[in-house]
């Protein structure tokens, strides 16, 4: 996970403006842009995290922070 958290860091960081303000290459709901789609993806996946730490609740088991 390391690994792979420093290499997307690191090519997010590399997108120019112009790339980002360019049209959306997927077809997800209410995104235009490039950087629609990265907003789409990092709630997507924050809603994940938030599902998984109702399951470890229920489960009894430490929370995923704090």
């Amino acid at each position: 996970m390391r690994d792979v958290s420093s290499r997307l860091r690191a090519k997010l960081a590399s997108l120019s403006d112009e790339y980002l303000a360019g049209p959306a290459r997927m077809q997800l709901p209410g995104t235009k842009t490039v950087a629609d789609e990265l907003a789409f993806f990092a709630l997507h996946d924050s809603y994940h995290a938030g599902q998984l730490a109702y399951i470890r609740k229920g489960l009894r088991y430490p929370g995923l922070a704090g």
